[in-house]
Formats: C-alpha cells, structure tokens, sequence
C-alpha cells in the first residue's frame, strides 16, 4: 500500500483541483452538461478515450491493461442537489441554487484521481478497467440508462464508494449484504365532487377521503410485515381544496416506500393502491393511482464482499472497516450492482476540523474532509488491481 499511496499523494494537488472546480459547479440531476465535458477532457489529459452522453450526460473511459482478462467497472455519480450553499468556502457553488452537499464532487474527483494512478499502472495488470461517471443518481435514473445502452456490458465486478459524514475519517462503513433500501415515488389522485361544506351530503369530499388514505397506509407497514424486516411509508405532500366552505373536488399524495426484501416490496406497493381505492369509496369517491420505481435495494454481493474486505483494511488498517447501518436512503448504484456483482463502500468523510463535514447530507452546510479524497481513490485503485491479478 505503501507504493500505492505514493502514487496517489502524487496526484493529490490535481484530486483536490478537480475537487474544486465540480463544487464550484455543481449541475441538476440530467443536466450534467458542464459537469461531463470538464470529465472528459480531465480523462483525454490523461491519455485516454472518453466517450461521452452515454445514458444522458454520462462519461465512460476504457484503461486496457499489458494482455486480456476481467474487466471492472469504477462508478461515481456526478449530479448535484437543488439547493443554496452556506458553507462560505472558497470554492462554493458559482450555480445559483445548486450545490454539491451530498458529496458527488469527492466521488467524481477520487475516480478521476484513481484514474490517474491507474494509467500509470496499466502494465502492472491483465484487462481492463471501466470507469463510469454517471449522472442522475439524486432522480434514481442515472444507472438505468447507463445499462440500458450497454455501458457495462461485459463487466465481471463493480465498485463504487460514497462520502458518510456521520463517519469519521480514517473508517470505511461496508456490510456483507443490504446497505440501503429500495425507493419507490406514488401519487394518488382522490376525485370527489364539490357542495357547499354546509351540505356536504350533496358533495363527496376528496380532502377527507384522502386524510383517512394517508392514515390508513401506516398500518400497512404496522400490520401487514414481519416487524424484522425494515419498511417505511413516507407521505410528504397533501394537497386538496379550493376554498374554507367548499368541499374539496380533488386531493393528490404523494409519498414514498422504502425496503428491503423484492417480496416486501412489491406487497406494500399493492396494497397502498388497494387501501386507496378502498378508503376512497367509503366516502363516495375514486382514486387513482401512479407507482414510480426509482432504484432496488443496494445489496452487496458476498462473494465480492468477501474479496474487497481485506482491502479495504489495507487502505484504512485493521479496525477501521465497520458495519454501516441501514439506511432507508436509496442509491441507483443498486441498480448496477443487480447485473454486474459489487459491493458498495462508505468513507467516513466528517470530523470535528471541518464543522461541516459532520452535517447531514443534503442540508446547506454540508462539507466534507478533504483526507477522505485519497482514502476513496485509494480504495478504486486496490479493488480493481486486486480483482485483475
């Protein structure tokens, strides 16, 4: 490792660069456009062959190793949040309402570093390496799209990591098996008929009817599911009315599931669309419902789990690789994992130095430690030697 780190701390300067200039221009999920040309001409620098708009805005690369053998895929995701920065760091974003506080920019900028030390290496390795930086993680389309157009096609393993500040630097969160959870999107459109609320027997309230919905899901995960088995049913917008004394004509909900068990999954989502069709016409009125699937559960495979481990602690040392625990937060990475066997790590990337790295992700504050930049590239590059030994 000791040789390795070498290699890396040589390009730190330019991982920091690279850091640095994504924050500043962090970019909407599918609208990577800056984001993708500043990738692909950092991998052209470098003396590689990007191709670029892969599945929207992603960015691939090939480094072929001294003969045949596996090919591995490296992923990072490059897509920012809507939100307005208040870290007041010197790189902060330049794009009104758009940051970078889920740590996407560190992702992309250890790949883009591991990189590096990965061409320098590419005689000490047989195949070749598959670097992906993909878009729209934050929508839970991105990894779709890239395998829908075949970008990993071929690939044996797949890597990826993902900033955690509520972890500190110098610790590697992984599990042998489920991570995060599944994430699906529903609406469900109540239609009732309008009166005045003087007589509300003339009318079908859709405002109540939905009221007694969103009640009612909640015991669908109290009731219906092995209490062991983590679920969630999350219903964040209720909106109905037209006016105090009308009685209200429609009422949308929308919400979301989370899982992790395919079986689980798949009863919860029925039985959110019976409920609603149900409650609905206790109360003389109908509803409609729309089911969006945005990512499976991320899963990491034993096999592959059971072969990264020990490298991770060769990066972090002994003690240092935890249990991380489940998240009812998706990530698309799952999606690739499904057909290409993987694992998934998460690098403490928070500590007491940097005020803002021990913030949640997704809020305004959010910073990392930069220390956790070598420790990601670290763990792209020993992954990918080792599984082409």
């Amino acid at each position: 490792m000791s040789e390795l780190r070498g290699i890396i701390d040589k390009y730190w300067e330019k991982v920091k660069e690279h850091r640095y200039w994504l924050h500043q221009h962090p970019e909407p999920s599918g609208q990577e456009k800056e984001t993708s040309a500043y990738v692909a001409q950092v991998l052209r620098d470098m003396g590689l062959e990007p191709t670029e708009h892969v599945g929207g805005y992603g960015v691939t690369a090939l480094i072929q190793g001294k003969g045949p053998g596996k090919c591995v895929g490296l992923r990072a995701d490059m897509d920012a949040l809507p939100l307005t920065e208040s870290t007041g760091l010197a790189c902060s974003s330049l794009n009104p309402g758009m940051a970078h506080s889920c740590g996407h920019d560190a992702h992309t900028a250890a790949l883009l570093g591991a990189a590096r030390a990965l061409k320098q290496l590419e005689d000490n390795f047989s195949g070749e390496i598959a670097l992906v930086f993909q878009p729209g993680e934050e929508y839970g389309k991105g990894a779709v799209l890239f395998l829908q157009v075949g970008a990993l096609e071929g690939a044996d393993r797949s890597f990826g990591v993902h900033m955690q500040s509520n972890l500190p630097v110098g610790q590697v969160a992984m599990n042998l098996g489920a991570e995060n959870a599944s994430v699906d999107h529903f609406t469900i459109r109540i239609h009732g008929r309008s009166a005045h609320v003087s007589t509300p027997e003339l009318g079908a309230d859709a405002l109540y009817a939905a009221a007694q919905v969103v009640t009612a899901l909640q015991g669908l995960v109290g009731r219906l599911k092995n209490p062991t088995d983590p679920a969630l049913i999350g219903v964040g917008v209720l909106r109905a009315g037209e006016g105090y004394n009308i009685v209200a004509r429609e009422a949308v909900i929308e919400g979301t599931v989370r899982c992790f068990s395919e079986e689980t999954r798949a009863m919860i989502n029925g039985k959110i669309a019976d409920t609603a069709r149900g409650v609905a016409a206790l109360y003389n009125t109908t509803a409609e419902i729309e089911t969006e699937s945005f990512t499976r559960a991320l899963i990491n495979d034993a096999r592959v789990y059971a072969e990264t481990a020990p490298l991770v602690e060769k990066v972090v040392g002994r003690g240092n690789l935890v249990v991380k625990e489940l998240s009812l937060g998706g990530d698309d990475m799952a999606e690739i994992m499904a057909v290409v066997p993987g694992v998934y790590a998460f690098v403490g990337s928070g500590s007491e130095a940097v005020p803002g790295s021990r913030l949640a992700h997704h809020t305004p504050g959010f910073d990392i430690d930069e220390r956790c930049l070598p420790i990601a590239a670290g763990l792209y590059v020993e992954s990918a030697l080792s599984w082409l030994k």
